[in-house]
């Protein structure tokens, strides 16, 4: 069966680790655990067995990004949806687009917070198509794997 490859990037605390629980249906922790390096989970969307990698936010980890990135065949870029975030997220697209190969999309997360930007304000700052999601909420699994489902439809090719 041919696997199909998901990077998530973005920075530390935006929230990759959670949204992958949330697609997995695992409740979502209250403390914080930074990935180290890279995680890799898998998962089953449309039907087909996909390897999602959890790609450490700090920028140490950040040299190793660019051999991640590669046969993927969709990245997430995820922001917290804060103005700062905002503009670190649009640095992390202009420094890493030249090693994507696949397509993008971006997810505005922690829409549950007072301070979040609009996934339209987000999306018009980077310039992808951008989706709302607050990954804490069990309720909104379906959703999250609807988004990945829908980008990826017609664009995985790739066999790992």
């Amino acid at each position: 069966m041919e696997n199909q490859k998901i990077c998530i990037i973005g920075e530390g605390g935006v929230g990759k680790s959670s949204l992958i629980s949330l697609l997995q249906g695992i409740p979502i922790k209250n403390s914080r655990t930074p990935t180290i390096g890279l995680e890799i989970e898998d998962s089953i969307l449309n039907g087909k067995k996909c390897s999602i990698w959890d790609l450490g936010g700090q920028e140490r980890f950040r040299f190793m990004w660019k051999d991640f990135l590669r046969q993927s065949g969709l990245t997430v870029l995820v922001c917290d949806s804060t103005q700062e975030n905002l503009e670190k997220t649009k640095d992390i697209l202009k420094r890493f687009s030249k090693h994507l190969d696949s397509k993008i999309i971006a997810i505005a997360n922690k829409q549950d917070l007072d301070n979040a930007l609009s996934p339209d304000t987000v999306e018009k700052k980077l310039g992808i198509k951008t989706y709302g999601m607050s990954a804490i909420r069990m309720d909104l699994r379906k959703r999250m794997c609807e988004i990945l489902e829908y980008e990826i439809k017609d664009d995985l090719t790739t066999i790992i």
